[in-house]
């Protein structure tokens, strides 16, 4: 009976192996259909006509479903039968599909128990537990619901050998998980209306009732194929006589109107809303990881093409990068959720997980395969996915806004950076905004006595942009930044003997030991944020402002080391990056001056501030007002950006030679920090990159080497040149 199988555990682990496969397999075989149903809504027929569109249902999907319906038992179990006691039993789980050509395998552990009970023991003549395999016939029965008829069982024992149990305990086992398995349906039927209703949303009224009259006659073939990714099945789709009308009205401006970039805007906001509400339930939903990881990249790095599609509104002559944006998230949010279901991650909720990205797969498929017919996924459809996903859940998933989201922060563990302490007076501003004086208490000397002149060009997380606000700028040659004497930065310890506060500079700790004065950095970090609140640099206060803000920047990394946790070898990486970035990004200010009004750095993408953090990218993540006013607050949300990009960098397995060298992992960091998480290896491959980007990494690498020599910035010269990246 039957033939040898592997080992238990691949019971387990067989889903894994057909992870490559099944999400390659799934999407061809959707998009087959989809290329189908295009056909038949764009070719002119006249008569009605059958149309044969194959679709595979792949193992992961199938296996989810079986559970929904048999295994529902605490535990995941299918509860085959009990007897009178708790010592009579026969439960089954952990079942997985796959392929027996022509038949279709099912494996399920089970255990089996035929005993009595005994002063409160189960005396058992009879405890088997193994696994069982059943082969299969998949049928389909009326309309398009695919069915299994048992033809072969076979028993095996934990190391995968074949058993033997007595007569009846077989018996019980054929009597009672055959009828199960045969009670199992896999019905299409309300995927295909869900489909239609998908499709009829984002179609126009011609192609709507195409779709509306097609999808009532669709049934399938008698006959199934099993094949190595899952089990295919022919649709049959009666195609009516309903010719398209003529295509009307004038091609689109190649130039785009204010309110076609509205609508554009639109559409990219909506979007982002719900990518948001989707990794917010698929991560709140899924306690692993490596899955939360896989939606945390997906996110950002949707957000880094979004703010790159609205620095640029397509025309009609090039691609239209909604959609292009729209169809590569998907792809990758598809993957990750199937990665985690092959991995058992999904628990109960795999079947709804992997519903919601089947149907938006035909959706956005439908959209790929279909331009010609003018279809577009809309609104309603992101909505009636997110329901797919979610039914219970209440308010708009397309709502938009810029307030920080607690449910985001939580899901991907985003603690809150420190914030300045409130204004005592309206318009308040730091010390360092007085008549020049002596260097105020609680800031840092420079790096070294030697000054590197002109810096290199500023290049922002979007390099294009222009500042909103530009800084003052000096009628004169800004003053030279003169070497001064060492004034150390007093960071308070306690005594071990008196409990007394010992003054012992901060920037002398060895980095081994800095975190043991994590209580002592807050202190220090508020009033250095306190002497720069408001400050805008000038040629008066320039030195005093370079040193209190290298001080700021030194903190936030030594608190930013301690919270996070990065690994000791990569800290000295993580100590050049920060200051570095902050000079690339914006020359070390947070404030401008715009007349007579003093107001925070801003491009014209949305950079904000020190670190220029994009507000759309992190949108949610972090508090915009704090963004634009608090200095310290802006520093240490950059400071935690560079933390996880680095930990990024470091958690990619090949990519040793850089994570064991200090400058290439610094600037790997950077390149994610700047073009997103998958822009981290730019740098090492330029031939792939464009102008603009060599030109930032080749800026930043400048930058970079002078943050290692010690060489102190020249802030108001940098000013001068932001916004112009060098090789354009």
């Amino acid at each position: 009976m039957g033939k040898e199988i592997s080992r238990l555990n691949a019971v387990d682990n067989r889903a894994s192996q057909f992870s490559a496969h099944t999400s390659r397999g799934r999407r061809a075989a959707v998009a087959l259909t989809i290329f189908a149903l295009a056909a038949i809504c764009t070719a002119p027929i006249a008569r009605a006509a059958n149309v044969s569109v194959p679709i595979t249902v792949d193992y992961l999907t199938l296996t989810a479903a079986l559970k929904a319906q048999i295994y529902t038992a605490p535990g995941g179990r299918a509860a085959l039968w009990s007897g009178l006691d708790n010592c009579q039993f026969l439960y089954a789980e952990n079942p997985a599909f796959s392929s027996a050509s022509p038949r279709l395998r099912l494996e399920t552990a089970a255990s089996l128990g035929l005993g009595v009970s005994f002063a409160g023991r189960c005396v058992s003549p009879i405890a088997w537990s193994g696994i069982v395999e059943a082969e299969s016939a998949p049928y389909i029965a009326s309309g398009t619901r695919l069915k299994l008829k048992v033809v072969d069982l076979n028993l095996y024992n934990a190391a995968h050998q074949k058993t033997l149990i007595a007569g009846k305990g077989f018996d019980l086992i054929k009597q009672y998980l055959i009828p199960q398995i045969e009670t199992f349906t896999y019905d299409l039927s309300p995927a295909i209306q869900q489909l239609g209703a998908l499709a009829e949303d984002a179609s126009t009224p011609e192609v709507s009732a195409r779709i509306r009259a097609a999808i009532l006659t669709v049934h399938a073939e008698p006959q199934v194929e099993v094949l190595d990714e899952g089990v295919r099945i022919t649709l049959v789709i009666t195609v009516p006589n309903l010719p398209l009308a003529a295509a009307t009205g004038t091609p689109a401006a190649a130039s785009p109107t204010p309110a076609e970039i509205a609508a554009f805007q639109n559409q990219l906001n909506q979007w982002d809303a719900f990518l948001v509400f989707t990794v917010k339930k698929l991560g709140a939903g899924v306690g692993d990881d490596r899955f939360r990881d896989q939606l945390m990249r997906i996110l950002i790095e949707s957000r880094y093409r979004l703010v790159a599609a609205l620095k640029q509104p397509p025309s009609s002559a090039g691609p239209d990068p909604v959609r292009s944006l729209f169809l590569d998230t998907w792809r990758k949010l598809g993957a990750a959720v199937h990665d985690a279901a092959a991995r058992g991650k999904l628990g109960a909720q795999d079947l709804q997980f992997l519903s919601f990205i089947s149907a938006g797969d035909a959706l956005f498929a439908l959209d790929e395969a279909a331009p010609a017919l003018g279809m577009r996924v809309s609104a309603a459809d992101l909505r009636q996915l997110a329901h797919i996903m979610a039914p219970k859940a209440t308010g708009d998933p397309l709502e938009f806004n810029f307030d920080e989201d607690q449910g985001l922060k939580k899901t991907f563990g985003i603690t809150e950076p420190l914030s300045s302490p409130p204004a005592t007076s309206p318009g308040e501003t730091g010390s360092l905004s007085a008549a020049p004086s002596q260097v105020s208490p609680g800031t840092a000397p420079a790096f070294s006595e030697s000054s590197i002149g002109a810096s290199s060009a500023r290049t922002s997380a979007s390099p294009s942009s222009t500042p909103a606000a530009t800084s003052e700028t000096p009628a004169a040659t800004p003053e030279p930044l003169v070497p001064t004497p060492p004034t150390l930065s007093p960071a308070p310890t306690p005594h071990a003997a008196t409990g007394r506060w010992l003054q012992i500079p901060l920037w002398l700790i060895e980095p081994t030991d800095a975190s043991a004065a994590e209580t002592n950095i807050v202190p220090e970090l508020k009033q250095v944020a306190q002497q720069l609140r408001r400050v805008v640099v000038n040629r008066n206060n320039a030195q005093r402002y370079r040193d209190a803000m290298d001080r700021l920047l030194t903190l936030s990394t030594e608190f930013e080391l301690q919270d996070s946790k990065l690994a000791s070898p990569y800290a000295p990486a993580f100590r050049l990056l920060v200051k570095s970035a902050a000079w690339q990004e914006s020359c070390w200010r947070q404030f401008v001056r715009v007349g007579d009004r003093v107001t925070w750095l801003e491009s014209s993408t949305g950079d904000i501030g020190l670190m220029q953090v994009n507000k759309h990218v992190w949108r949610g993540f972090y508090n915009l007002e704090k963004l634009r006013w608090d200095v310290l607050y802006n520093a240490g949300a950059g400071a935690q950006i560079l933390s996880g990009m680095l930990k990024g960098v470091v958690a990619r397995p090949h990519l040793d030679p850089v994570r064991n060298n200090t400058i290439a992992l610094a600037r790997s960091a950077y390149a994610a920090y700047n073009g997103g998480p998958d822009a981290y290896n730019r740098w090492r491959v330029p031939s792939r990159e464009s102008a603009r980007a060599r030109a930032i990494d080749a800026a930043y690498a400048k930058k970079l080497r002078a943050v290692e020599r010690r060489d102190p910035i020249d802030i108001l010269t940098c000013a001068s040149q932001w916004g112009h990246p060098s090789g354009e």
